[in-house]
């Protein structure tokens, strides 16, 4: 995906924007359905944000049909201020036929190691302003990794990564809705080259 950056006052528009449409989607959820997915709630090292993104891809593997109904179908990538080449909407329509066709996945759960390899790279990535995976000073230890950049608010975060424009194969897409995966930490921090990262590391 090639970004365009925005001023302050449209980054803080996105931010405010994303939290208002991710409320109103999660509307289409059950109080039980939305307490499930939200396995990192207690988790006093995370922000906010942070656990919203772990609600949000474990909503994305446990009802796939209903996410992408209420949060894919819905998301307006027009409103968060970057370019998007002709291809999105291709990779946003496989997406929602992809999540339409598979099984509910079990969600996953909170990982102090996943957290501090997630941690480490979010501050070293974002102070040298690299992208990728490829850690200097950090330990590799997790079994899969996406990194987002550009974005703060955890609706965009997830989107970014499950509609993976531009990307070959999908990759972050498969690790997110991959079966086998039972463990998730993350970092979400602020990026010399894009302004904002995250990093989430999956484990087995």
């Amino acid at each position: 995906m090639k970004l365009k950056f925005v001023q302050a006052l449209s980054v803080f528009i996105v931010i405010v924007g994303s939290a208002i449409c991710s409320n109103a989607n999660a509307q289409a959820f059950t109080t039980a359905q939305l307490d499930s997915a939200n396995t990192a709630k207690s988790i006093t090292q995370l922000s906010s944000e942070e656990k919203n993104v772990i609600k949000l891809i474990n909503l994305a593997r446990m009802y796939p049909k209903q996410f992408a109904k209420n949060y894919v179908a819905k998301y307006d990538e027009k409103k968060t201020g970057y370019a998007y080449d002709a291809s999105y909407t291709k990779d946003k329509t496989s997406l929602i036929s992809e999540l339409n066709a598979m099984k509910p996945l079990k969600p996953l759960v909170f990982d102090s190691e996943m957290f501090e390899l997630a941690k480490c790279w979010c501050l070293e990535s974002g102070k040298s302003g690299e992208i990728g995976h490829a850690r200097k000073n950090c330990k590799s230890g997790y079994n899969g990794e996406c990194c987002s950049y550009g974005f703060s608010g955890a609706l965009d975060i997830v989107m970014q990564l499950m509609v993976d424009n531009n990307i070959p194969g999908h990759g972050h897409r498969k690790i997110i809705l991959t079966p086998y995966y039972t463990k998730i930490g993350i970092k979400n921090g602020t990026h010399k080259t894009y302004s904002f990262c995250s990093v989430i590391d999956f484990k087995l």
